[in-house]
């Protein structure tokens, strides 16, 4: 048992260093920004730098600490060079908050071994990757850690059509994230997923725009999300800020949809 703490200290992140993956816009970018304001120090990566640099710079311009450093998760020699980095500047890191992933649509039997490929690199592999070089920092350092998996509730049940890549590059992100749960818990490690049902990002916008492929399938039929909106950035941001505060210090290997309701109507 730990020492008793305010009612709101356990959300507080001071002292602890936390990497965010495609933190230059959308749920990443609202996750850097709420970790900094909590106290965290932030890396913000981002396959886009100069995005990133922008998002880092408000950061600090608030009175936080922030770095930026481009990465491709999807390359290990990128993902290796941007924890070094994180390391260097921050020592090593408590919070890895594995949010980078794929925005392409693509019909099912008109999608190319590539673009499957390139889905499933940057989700699956990407998260594999980041999460590697995380919990080999954590369990050099002896501090324990959290890390948090964005997936997606369309890895339980599909949701629009044309995204069978996605989908299942983020089930694969679901059983790693329980797979590692149970492995790396003796080193005080916890890893939970946090499930978006439909979120206003940037990136979403720009799929709902193709006329080439119009989203249509089970989250736009009748009255599937009882909360009758999509989630805000934000929204999710908080979620995942439980997983990786010591408010969840009993918490590891769960996967949380945060959806307005899609999965319970």
């Amino acid at each position: 048992m730990g020492a008793p703490m305010d009612v709101l200290d356990c959300f507080v992140l001071a002292g602890r260093t936390s990497i965010v993956t495609g933190a230059a816009s959308g749920i990443g970018r609202a996750t850097a920004e709420l970790f900094g304001a909590l106290g965290s120090r932030v890396v913000v990566a981002d396959l886009n730098g100069s995005a990133a640099e922008d998002v880092a710079g408000g950061i600090r311009e608030r009175g936080g600490e922030a770095l930026a450093v481009e990465c491709d998760v999807a390359d290990e020699s990128s993902v290796k060079s941007a924890f070094a980095a994180s390391r260097e500047a921050f020592g090593p890191v408590d919070v890895l908050i594995n949010n980078a992933a794929g925005r392409t649509k693509a019909a099912f039997m008109e999608m190319s071994v590539d673009e499957w490929d390139r889905m499933h690199h940057i989700c699956s592999r990407g998260t594999f990757m980041c999460t590697r070089e995380a919990v080999s920092q954590m369990i050099a350092a002896g501090n324990g850690g959290s890390i948090v998996n964005v997936s997606s509730i369309a890895s339980i049940r599909p949701m629009i059509f044309n995204n069978t890549h996605y989908d299942s590059a983020k089930a694969g992100v679901n059983a790693l994230t329980r797979d590692c749960a149970i492995e790396f818990a003796e080193h005080g490690i916890r890893v939970n997923a946090v499930l978006p049902g439909g979120t206003d990002t940037p990136g979403a916008q720009t799929i709902q725009g193709r006329v080439d492929l119009p989203v249509r399938g089970p989250a736009l039929e009748g009255n599937r999300r009882p909360m009758q909106r999509r989630g805000e950035p934000v929204e999710l941001a908080r979620a995942i800020l439980f997983f990786a505060s010591p408010a969840s210090s009993y918490v590891t290997g769960q996967l949380l949809g945060v959806d307005g309701g899609f999965m319970v109507s």
